[in-house]
């Protein structure tokens, strides 16, 4: 399988494709909205197997203290094969070179795609709940998942 993780900004058609083909949501957005909410990311790793793209994943920032992690997503056939967490690995270079220690950086997670942020220093801001993750920027271990 060739496949080429880059930071190329797709189409909108692509990127709404991706989201459907994901199980990101049937809804497909506007092309403008998109064009804009692509154009106001700090950071892109788009994956791509010939011209197909096969997973996504992106960063958003304020350009000093909050950082929020968006729209990771790999097309079902290529779902289980590592690409989520090498999308996070690329993301986690991008944090690790711009966000500092008392930077905010987060993401909302689905279940069960929340143990990929695990191993990526997120963590649950309420643990019970298990609704927001903050990644935290120090030098400790990542969690371990432990489902419940």
């Amino acid at each position: 399988m060739n496949v080429q993780y880059t930071n190329r900004i797709p189409t909108p058609e692509q990127y709404n494709d991706l989201r459907v083909r994901s199980g990101m949501g049937g809804i497909k957005h506007d092309r403008d909205r998109v064009i804009r909410a692509l154009a106001g990311s700090a950071f892109i790793c788009s994956v791509w197997q010939d011209d197909l793209l096969i997973g996504f994943g992106r960063v958003i920032d304020d350009g000093g203290l909050c950082f929020s992690v968006n729209d990771i997503m790999v097309d079902r056939q290529y779902q289980r094969q590592g690409i989520a967490d090498r999308i996070m690995t690329e993301i986690d270079g991008y944090l690790d070179a711009n966000a500092d220690e008392d930077c905010f950086v987060t993401l909302i997670a689905r279940i069960p795609a929340d143990h990929i942020y695990l191993r990526h220093k997120f963590e649950y801001i309420d643990p019970a709940r298990r609704y927001g993750m903050i990644r935290h920027q120090d030098d400790r271990e990542p969690l371990p998942y432990s489902p419940k």
